[in-house]
């Protein structure tokens, strides 16, 4: 019979004894032992000491005064973490009881006595007077019960000096919510005396949604045995502070809920640091951004000024090819050069021709990635655009690829120049595509979200590092190992959606893909209506006069020998100011201003809206390798029904927009 007011102390011994083969009855005190004594007849009582009611003295001595002689001979072992082996020796040996065993020492000990007092078998005993035993079990149990209150009064003292000197608040809370114990610096953090945060006082540090989850716990209402709060709370004097919080539950031995410990401190300093830091960070992230936007616009300033110059090159040298064919043409014609040289000198020139177009096509990605490029921004619908382009969008994915188009609905209008949109979503899909060469699925998303439309383009491919990421809307930047001209897809994309007022973002993680997106603000009120695309006359020239203006001699004067040579009478003027005066001579001859737009002194913008001032009705044409200048901030033409030729242009395209635009001026007279 195993006897121990503590279940868990009986069930390890229970264990114990088991493990041997041996049958054990538990009994929950000295009084529950007694009847099972008389009713099983144990063979070895294993018993603690300190017990309430009937303690194992007092429980031996009855044993053994039990008229039950069966039972009152049965070998007893003190089992105790409490009394050492020689306190209760004198009662022992006067109560037979054959050995105390500590807790603390091996199992195997418990087990050895248990086999031990069984070999011995039952004991007899002959008891002392009940006067005797009463006073030496009177002065065991009150020089126990002395030496325990010594231990609890130096437990006393050292939790008071530990709370007194800890750093942070302390309170002792029962299971109904009251506190019973704070310690100073509880009261020192929240600025009110100890006594008013006894109770509930001591609520004061939690807010309200705190304070009903710390009355939960404290009842056990849920399985949570500790909450943790960080929040901030005014105290009375109206400083905020910053407090964190740790409720934990207290148990008895048990297992029974009797309360709760409180740990309160005060981390304002370290809340204003964690706010200092965050706001540095946030600093330096702002000026690393600010950084990266004029290292990009220094690049864009560099790359819209060389592509600029190198239009102007670059439509000298393709007007005088074009014009060399045509003279070569002509004398293959009139028998003065052989037929077969002829032919020979158009194959030569038109390789010439074929690399000016693929420079005309980097200097157009320049242009784009400068945000100068001439577009013809326009109202347009994106679900729309993106349904005219998917079979185009496919193919840019690659073969191993597919896209996926998920539109929403009740997109508000944009206006943008869609031929430019649709190669920036080219230039996105090929990127992703490039990006997965085991195949995979590019995702366009489109969205509207404040006033604006959302295009998302995502893939599942390599992904990007973060130095890679950095750098990769550069021009010329690149981790590809073909040859050619790469790096301006990103490049180019970033640049024709900011010039049409946008953002482009990229995140990107190494294995777990890519994510793009560009944002294009809404149109305010209704989409116009988009008039009938104008004809350009069949007709040859009229020999209508021209005023052609170009502050670049080469271009003046190849586009003059082109539009001469297609019947028009041409002025020529290096500037503004001699145009001007050209003006005021033969004013009345004039039928169109054909102006570059970035001249020195007085621009393009500038003097034609003076020549108009002067001849009301005057037809203009704007050429320009980049003509920013001609929009506003919504990217409107200022210049309402003018035309915009850009550079570098061939024959038929500069030939054809004088057409059309005189075309129009006669059609609206």
């Amino acid at each position: 019979m195993v006897v121990d007011d503590v279940a868990a102390n009986r069930d390890i011994v229970r264990l114990l004894l088991g493990f041997r083969g041996h049958e054990v009855i538990e009994a929950k005190d000295g009084a529950d032992a007694l009847r099972l004594a008389h009713v099983h007849h144990p063979d070895v009582v294993v018993s603690d000491v300190l017990m309430p009611g009937i303690d194992g003295l007092e429980l031996v001595h009855r044993l053994r005064a039990d008229p039950d002689r069966e039972a009152a001979s049965a070998p007893v072992i003190f089992y105790t973490a409490n009394y050492l082996e020689p306190e209760t020796r004198p009662l022992a040996e006067a109560c037979g009881v054959s050995q105390v065993v500590l807790r603390s020492q091996d199992p195997g000990t418990l087990l050895d006595a248990v086999e031990s007092a069984l070999a011995a078998g039952p004991v007899t005993v002959d008891l002392d007077t009940e006067e005797d035993f009463a006073q030496a079990h009177l002065h065991a149990v009150n020089a126990k019960l002395i030496e325990k209150v010594r231990a609890l009064h130096d437990t006393e003292r050292r939790f008071e000096a530990m709370a007194v000197a800890s750093p942070v608040g302390i309170g002792i809370i029962d299971r109904h919510g009251h506190a019973d114990y704070v310690n100073p610096r509880f009261a020192e953090i929240l600025q009110t005396p100890m006594d008013r945060l006894l109770g509930q006082g001591w609520l004061a540090c939690l807010d309200r949604p705190a304070q009903d989850a710390a009355r939960e716990l404290l009842r056990g209402s849920g399985p949570d045995t500790e909450l943790r709060f960080t929040h901030r709370i005014t105290r009375p004097d109206g400083e905020g502070l910053s407090l964190r919080v740790h409720l934990r539950q207290i148990h008895d031995g048990e297992d029974g809920l009797t309360g709760g410990v409180l740990m309160v401190d005060d981390v304002t300093d370290v809340a204003l640091a964690e706010e200092r830091l965050r706001e540095e960070t946030e600093r330096r992230q702002d000026e690393a951004r600010t950084r990266d936007a004029e290292r990009l616009h220094a690049l864009r300033r560099m790359a819209g000024g060389t592509a600029h110059d190198f239009n102007n090159i670059l439509g000298a040298i393709l007007g005088y090819v074009n014009l060399a064919i045509e003279s070569i043409n002509d004398g293959r014609d009139d028998g003065s050069i052989p037929a077969d040289t002829a032919e020979s000198l158009i194959d030569d020139l038109a390789q010439v021709v074929k690399g000016g177009e693929r420079a005309q096509g980097l200097t157009q990605q320049l242009l784009a990635f400068g945000r100068r490029e001439v577009n013809q921004p326009t109202a347009l619908d994106m679900n729309a655009l993106l349904c005219d382009c998917e079979t185009s969008l496919r193919a840019a994915a690659g073969p191993g690829s597919g896209l996926r188009l998920d539109l929403g609905a009740g997109l508000p209008t944009v206006k943008a120049d869609p031929a430019q949109l649709t190669q920036v979503l080219s230039n996105l899909v090929r990127n992703s595509g490039e990006a997965m060469p085991e195949g995979g699925a590019v995702t366009i998303t489109t969205s509207a979200q404040d006033d604006q439309v959302v295009v998302e383009v995502r893939d599942t491919g390599t992904g990007m590092d973060s130095d890679v990421l950095e750098r990769c809307c550069e021009p010329f930047f690149s981790t590809k190992s073909t040859t050619g001209t790469v790096g301006l897809g990103l490049s180019t994309a970033h640049g024709i959606v900011s010039q049409a007022g946008g953002q482009l973002t990229i995140e990107s993680r190494v294995g777990q893909g890519t994510f793009v997106t560009f944002t294009l603000p809404a149109m305010a009120g209704a989409v116009p209506a988009v008039p009938p695309p104008t004809t350009a006359p069949q007709d040859p020239a009229g020999g209508e006069t021209l005023l052609l203006v170009d502050d670049e001699e080469a271009v003046l004067q190849v586009t003059a020998r082109i539009l001469s040579g297609a019947g028009y009478r041409v002025l020529t003027a290096p500037d503004a100011g001699e145009a001007l005066r050209l003006l005021e001579r033969h004013g009345g001859e004039v039928a169109a201003l054909v102006t570059d737009v970035v001249m020195p002194g007085m621009n393009g913008r500038q003097l034609a809206r003076i020549a108009a001032g002067r001849r009301p009705g005057l037809c203009v044409v704007f050429v320009s390798g980049y003509a920013e200048s001609l929009f506003d901030d919504q990217g409107n033409n200022l210049e309402p029904g003018s035309t915009i030729l850009a550079k570098p242009f061939d024959r038929e395209k500069l030939v054809s927009t004088v057409r059309t635009a005189l075309g129009a001026r006669v059609s609206s007279s």
